[in-house]
Parts: C-alpha cells; structure tokens; sequence
C-alpha cells in the first residue's frame, strides 16, 4: 500500500500555510539531538531510509482528493487545506526541497546540527514543515544505532583484556524483530544496530539494510534451535535425540546454537551433553557448539554453567590470562539482555576469571524497543531561516525562559571541525569546510557508499584503542 505523504503529517501542519507571514518565499530548518539526552553523542545514522522509504515516492491526483476529504473532516472546513500547492507538487514529480546532512556513520556531538532542509520553490515555503514529521523519525535508527554503539564501547576494554577483540562485532546479536511495535520498525532498528554489531537474527532488517545501503551490511546467523524443537522430541532419551539430530544434520564444520533450558538445564549439560558419547561428538567437531540456558537469572546461571561444562570439557588459559572452554564450547545468553546487563554479565564471568571469549548474548525488547524513544536524545526539528519576496532574511530563534536547554539555533547553518578538531555547528558564512552534505534535492537522492558509513562507524574503536595504548 502507497503511504498518503500529505497525510504522513500532524493535523496542524496542514493550516500553517495559513498561518506564516504570507511573504516568505524560502524557509529553513535544521535537525538535531539537542544537549541533554542519555548520552553525550549520538550515532547519526537512518536518514537514507527515511529518503528511500518516502521520498521515492510522487504525490497524485488520489492523494490530494484523499487528503482534502480529510482535512475536511478534521477541521470541519476545506478551507485549510492547500490543494494548490500539492498539485504543483504533483506536476513537479518530487518535493521541492534540498536536505544537507552530516555523513552517516559519524559519532557527533549532541547539540550539533544533523540534517538541514529548505524550499526549493517559493510557493512550497510555508509547506515545507509538512515533511518534519517523517524526517523526525531518523530519531529512532539513530538512537538505536547510539545505544548499540555505547554497548559495544563498554565492551571494548573487557573484550581487549580478556579475549579477542575479533570477536566483538558478533557478542551482540539482534533477537528483537518480534518485539519490535511493527515491521517497519525493526527493519529499521535492526539496520541501525548492523551498523556496529554484524550478529543478527533479525532477517527483515537485515534485507532492508541491503536495499538500501548494500549488501555489504547482511547480517550474520547460525543454525541455533528452538523450545518447540527441543520439545518435540520430548524428555529423557528425548533430549538425547534432540542434540544428536542437531549435531547430524549440520555439517563438522558448521556452529549450532542449542536451547537446553527445556526442562532442567543442569541434568541436560551434566547427563546429555556431559554423556561420554556426546562428549566425544562435540570434541572430534570443529564447529563451535554454543549452549543457550534461557531461564533463571543470567549471571547465576551462566557462571554455574561454564563452571559444568569446564568439569566436562576442560579448560585453558588464554595469553591474557583468563580461561576459555576447550573443544570450542560456548555460551550464549537471549534472556535479559540490553545494555547495562549485558555488561554486568561480562564483568561477573570477568570477575571469576572466565574470558569474554566464552559468551556471545542476544538481545531483544532491551535492544530495539525498551525505554527508547525521540525524547532518550532529545531530537527535534526548528526553522532558523526565513527570506522574504522584499528581499528580507529572517534569522527564526526559539528562545523559551522556563528551559534555556529548548534554545534553537538561527540563521543558515554549517557545521565545521573547529582547531581543536571538535564538530561545531556555526553560521553559514563562518570559515572552514562544511560537513553537511546534499544528499536529497528536486527528487534526486545522493547515497553514500557502505563502505564509508562502516569505516566511520569503526572510528571510535580505532581512537578509543589507541587513546588506551598512549594512557597505558
């Protein structure tokens, strides 16, 4: 079904047009993640799919009569609503409008300018905000993409003091499509956390990232079971059955990923996978054989795990120090997992001298729906400029008195790394080259290569790893 782009908007944008001083002829606005959200940067990341998803797309001679019926039964009156600048827009075949934004990928600090938009036309001026509300939810992939990357930071100095940090990008992997609030959702979500973490079962946004950035941002899986497999061959011999069918149905080779907590976790690690028969499979393969205990709390029960299955399988200490399951045998932890747990759970394994090496998590509601929303980094959308047909320009500044931290930015916009190499968002005319780059105007998208959001992405890492090798 095509999305009705002039409804895609709240009721009171429609009668702005009204509202606006009616000699403006361009307006302004900027977007960003004001000072103050949960964390102090952000991963700017997703406007590429709010242009794919929406601005593709013509508005019709279906929409505007649609359009116009509603807005006639909301306001009571047709009056407000501005059918003639949406068939110029109908004719024109895209929206007459210019988006500048940052490169995604970059970490920026909040209170820095993030995207800006202006009209193209004169007669789309006061129109031009009918789009802020779908250019807002960039919030969402971007404040997913911030979360995943302050997890995998916090990460980073216990994985490089314990294990190997080649393992880092697959320790967090997406199991959140099911508890996503729709679809579109967790595609975009799920995207957003691919962006630093390449381990996801999330197929959906998996498929989305490709369409719209390129198939280099796949997601990666393994085969890993159920509890309606593990339950269909029932208890006892049962479970034996089970993991055997798992380990004869993969090739030597291949990684699985095994439910245990069916019926009791304990007695299927101590007498199924600890049965000398079993014991002998797992250790002649060279496929890693990851156990999931799904119930009870996580660092309980994964350290009295790891501690079984050091009894079966042994254990060795590793060039840091730490010890790591022999056999390639593993954890992976998909019950309770988002950020702040996540962490507790490495440091505990960490504090018993396991190396992070032994663990991989999934995480679901905690990774694409919990406690987020556009208020966890404050984004919003302000005018800042307006021009006038007397040829006036108009710097726009909100500017409240009960909350300084609301103050909006004015006047046309740049954003420059300043001498002590800081992002600054500063008046147009400033000197030094500006971030912000087209990549929307008069219908035409320019996207960036994948391969140059990743490599941006991968920055912090880079720069924490050395800030850490100067300190130490």
């Amino acid at each position: 079904m095509t999305m009705n782009l002039i409804l895609a908007t709240d009721a009171y944008k429609l009668t702005h047009h009204l509202q606006y001083p009616q000699n403006i002829n361009k307006l302004y606005s900027y977007g960003e993640a004001r000072v103050g959200g949960k964390y102090p940067t952000i991963s700017w990341f997703g406007l590429s799919m709010i242009l794919h998803d929406y601005f593709q797309s013509q508005i019709t001679t279906d929409m505007i009569d649609e359009a116009e019926k509603v807005a006639e039964e909301t306001f009571g009156t047709k009056a407000y609503f501005n059918r003639s600048v949406w068939e110029k827009v109908r004719d024109l075949g895209y929206f007459p409008v210019r988006i500048k934004a940052l490169p995604e990928g970059m970490e920026v600090p909040t209170g820095t300018a993030l995207f800006t938009i202006e009209s193209t036309e004169d007669w789309f001026a006061t129109s031009l905000n009918a789009l802020e509300v779908v250019l807002m939810h960039v919030w969402y992939p971007t404040t997913i993409a911030t979360n995943s990357l302050y997890i995998k930071k916090r990460l980073l100095p216990l994985v490089e003091k314990t294990g190997s940090v080649d393992s880092l990008p697959l320790m967090v992997n997406d199991f959140g499509l099911r508890g996503a609030t729709s679809l579109e959702s967790g595609e975009r979500g799920g995207a957003a956390h691919l962006l630093h973490f390449r381990g996801s079962d999330n197929l959906a946004a998996s498929n989305y990232f490709a369409k719209v950035y390129g198939q280099e941002g796949r997601a990666l899986s393994i085969w890993a079971t159920e509890h309606s497999v593990a339950t269909a061959y029932g208890s006892g011999q049962g479970e034996f059955d089970y993991l055997n069918a798992q380990l004869d149905r993969t090739p030597d080779d291949a990684p699985v990923s095994i439910v245990i907590d069916s019926y009791d976790t304990f007695n299927f690690v101590r007498h199924v996978v600890g049965s000398p028969e079993m014991v002998k499979r797992i250790q002649e393969r060279e496929g890693r054989v990851v156990l999931r205990p799904d119930s009870g709390d996580p660092i309980t029960m994964d350290l009295a795990v790891l501690d079984i299955l050091a009894d079966i399988f042994g254990t060795e200490v590793n060039d840091k120090g730490y010890k790591v399951l022999r056999h390639n045998v593993g954890l992976i932890q998909g019950d309770g997992m988002k950020a702040d747990t996540i962490i507790k759970l490495y440091e505990a394994l960490i504090d018993r001298g396991w190396s992070t090496d032994n663990l991989v998590v999934g995480s679901g509601g905690g990774l694409l729906q919990e406690g987020f929303t556009r208020d966890t980094e404050r984004f919003a959308i302000k005018a800042a400029y307006a021009h006038t047909s007397d040829g006036a320009d108009l710097a726009i500044k909100k500017q409240p008195k009960t909350d300084p931290t609301k103050a909006s930015k004015a006047g046309l916009l740049k954003v420059i790394v300043d001498e002590n190499g800081q992002l600054q968002t500063v008046p147009q005319q400033t000197a030094g080259k500006d971030l912000l780059e087209t990549v929307y105007e008069n219908g035409q998208i320019t996207a960036a290569p994948i391969a140059d959001i990743f490599e941006r992405a991968e920055r912090h890492l880079k720069d924490n790893r050395q800030l850490g090798r100067v300190n130490g």
